[in-house]
């Protein structure tokens, strides 16, 4: 098996802002492997997406991809090497956005090869799958309102509004305004963005406007005393995305939230996502699927799991003002899987 990999650049339509950061753009580096099998040569896809959150750049996510050419790590596997990929894998620290983009293309080189889509190769039913919300990040009154409006008019009708700034009560009001509830269904996510304090003196706001639940409330240098506190208090249900990565942190995520935002960027791709989603139904937890900014390639790829969990936030490629690839396909919120070969993914004109 032969590893290729570029970079992929991608603007954001706006710029996106969360609790701890604004970006204008998401840089992601498309794996391409290569696999001989009676003459035939296959190629399978999958796409890094670095968090420098979690330390990862597109530079640290090439420099990974190098050291697996140079010392051949991937040369005798075939795509049905899983357990072997990660047992190697776990032998080098970190990179999990990186060990996905790989993971990522071995199930598509799976599915090319049996001329299957992987949801179908898991005995998965997309019908199945919940719809997804759209993120409206933080911005001046102004643009949330007119990004709240392009939403609206392109049939989203689940809306996950980002909070974690002095203004929260302004955003808030002035997206629920324009986004009636029933017709509306509206998450909240403060990104780690305040203290125990800040969410209590908001959260009867929230539960009041009919807020489904609210995502990683509490700042990471919260205690456990916080987080036991939050959770009785709550009036809403809570939803871990940075306390949750991989599959050890399922049992402490189960005494603090009520669910988990799983994301392949944090959990090195769908083998371990799928084993957390197991772990975390066996907790009683909540599952959402989650992402960043990115195209639809890795969209694609972690939404063949959809079907298994409860709530979707895969907006990632939406967010962007262009995307080099076709898969997903969005009718509002509501979404349906390709049924293509493998991830389903294909290039758009002018894209590898």
């Amino acid at each position: 098996m032969k590893l290729q990999y570029e970079t992929l650049d991608i603007p954001y339509e706006f710029t996106f802002t969360i609790s701890r950061h604004s970006h204008s753009h998401a840089t992601t580096v498309i794996a391409t492997l290569s696999w001989e099998r009676n003459g035939q040569t296959y190629q399978g896809q999958g796409e890094a997406v670095p968090s420098q959150f979690y330390g990862e750049d597109a530079q640290s996510v090439c420099r990974f991809y190098q050291q697996l050419t140079e010392s051949g790590l991937l040369s005798d596997l075939t795509p049905f090497d899983l357990q072997k990929l990660h047992t190697r894998f776990a032998a080098l620290e970190g990179n999990m956005a990186a060990k996905s983009g790989i993971d990522q293309a071995f199930y598509d080189l799976q599915g090319k090869y049996l001329n299957m889509p992987v949801w179908q190769l898991w005995g998965l039913d997309p019908a199945q799958a919940p719809k997804s919300s759209y993120t409206i990040g933080i911005a001046d009154l102004d643009t949330v309102k007119r990004k709240t409006e392009v939403a609206l008019s392109r049939g989203y009708d689940v809306l996950k509004v980002k909070l974690g700034s002095p203004n929260d009560v302004e955003i808030f009001e002035a997206i629920r305004a324009l986004a009636p509830h029933p017709q509306i269904t509206m998450r909240v996510d403060a990104n780690a963005g305040w203290e125990v304090s800040d969410f209590l003196e908001i959260a009867q706001l929230l539960r009041e406007n009919h807020v489904e639940f609210v995502e990683e409330p509490l700042k990471l240098s919260c205690t456990d005393e916080d987080y036991a506190r939050l959770k009785a208090e709550s009036p809403l249900p809570l939803m871990a995305d940075e306390s949750c990565h991989v599959l050890g942190d399922i049992p402490r995520c189960a005494q603090y939230f009520h669910a988990i935002n799983l994301k392949h960027t944090k959990t090195g791709g769908l083998t371990e996502a799928l084993r957390m989603i197991h772990a975390a139904r066996a907790h009683g937890l909540g599952i959402m699927l989650g992402g960043f900014g990115e195209s639809s390639l890795s969209v694609t790829a972690f939404a063949q799991l959809s079907p298994l969990v409860d709530y979707c936030d895969l907006d990632g490629a939406l967010l962007m003002a262009e995307d080099a690839y076709e898969g997903i396909r969005f009718e509002g919120s509501r979404f349906y899987l390709p049924h293509r070969p493998g991830l389903g993914v294909i290039p758009r004109q002018g894209h590898p």
